[in-house]
């Protein structure tokens, strides 16, 4: 069986070992869409999307896909929509895993249904005054999405048409001094001198943000009720990254809503992007490569591998993606030039 994994591996660690190897136990093959460079908490990957790539193959994965970064840094809605859509896409996937907190995948599913029927009474919730979550957990009346695996286990179920499997997280947990099952943990312990970070080009993500308008705030997704003005004039304020964040927070905007936006409109990414016309190839291993020819034949989208695969339409979107790594480079200490994503090459395990 082809088992598909929807993942950042921001870093790869103990945790995702264990979940691709109980995946591999029973012979299956593991394809993983991960995130680029860019990751869901609107922050930069500590390292880049080949780098862990390779990690993720000598973990075990089978092959490697990038997650669009106009995907890997919407909503959760949006991240697991778009994984889900990508795995879909490739012909081959049997089914669907995730490792979650709770792994009982019907009280998952009970609540995932919950949440595609509830959507007016959160808004509703929300015009008190507190945050989506907030509001969400109000409406649903259990505590079930307090844990982020979770949340984004419901998501994946809201999307797929394939079948899931929940695979119990193990360790601590997430914001726990676990530093051998904990992503949060390990990068807390990282200088930023070693890795890319957002703090590192902290005056170029300003100085972007200063030379918007309160209209190219409002073009951004989750930039609504007027978020745009609040934006607009903590960005003329502010003098470092942390400041701007204290400046937009507030009991109605997460912080990791603005750390998103903040990173979107860095990244010139607006509203309504349209689909990536490719799905694009990291890394793969020996029985990775085996699965290729039958991808190539059942998936919807073409595989890119190479500047030099893509059409006139596509090559505009791989160009996109060349100017966000472009951006990328930049959180590196010293930066790193342009040109990166040109010269890249598969990974191959």
């Amino acid at each position: 069986m082809n088992i598909g994994v929807i993942c950042e591996f921001n870093p790869f660690h103990k945790g995702h070992k264990y979940l691709i190897e109980t995946l591999k136990s029973g012979g299956n093959r593991v394809i993983c869409v991960m995130s680029g460079n860019f990751v869901q908490r609107g922050e930069f990957a500590i390292y880049d999307k080949f780098e862990r790539a390779r990690a993720a193959l000598e973990g075990g994965a089978d092959l490697v896909f990038e997650l669009p970064t106009a995907v890997s840094t919407s909503s959760a809605e949006g991240f697991a929509k778009g994984g889900v859509e990508l795995l879909e896409s490739l012909g081959c996937v049997d089914a669907i895993a995730f490792g979650a907190e709770n792994d009982n995948i019907q009280e998952l599913k009970a609540v995932a249904e919950k949440l595609k029927n509830i959507q007016g009474d959160i808004a509703a919730k929300m015009k008190s005054g507190i945050s989506y979550p907030a509001a969400r957990s109000k409406v649903l009346g259990t505590d079930i999405l307090d844990c982020p695996n979770n949340i984004l286990a419901c998501e994946y179920l809201k999307f797929a048409n394939l079948p899931c499997i929940a695979i119990k997280r193990i360790g601590k947990g997430l914001n726990s001094d676990d530093e051998e099952y904990s992503a949060t943990a390990i990068r807390n312990k990282m200088n930023n001198a070693d890795i890319a970070s957002m703090h590192n080009c902290e005056a170029a993500v300003l100085y972007k943000l200063r030379t918007m308008s309160k209209e190219d705030f409002a073009r951004l997704e989750d930039v609504s009720e007027g978020l745009e003005n609040r934006i607009y004039d903590a960005a003329r304020q502010a003098k470092s990254l942390d400041e701007l964040y204290e400046l937009i927070k507030s009991k109605r905007y997460t912080l990791s809503r603005i750390k998103r936006i903040v990173l979107r409109a860095y990244l010139g990414i607006g509203k309504d992007e349209p689909k990536t016309p490719y799905i694009r190839l990291l890394g793969f291993n020996k029985e990775g490569k085996e699965l290729l020819s039958e991808i190539k034949e059942k998936s919807t989208l073409p595989i890119i591998t190479k500047i030099s695969d893509c059409d006139d339409e596509q090559l505009k979107f791989f160009e996109r993606e060349c100017r966000y790594t472009d951006l990328y480079n930049l959180g590196f200490c010293p930066p790193r030039p342009c040109g990166t994503e040109q010269m890249s090459q598969i990974i191959i395990k």
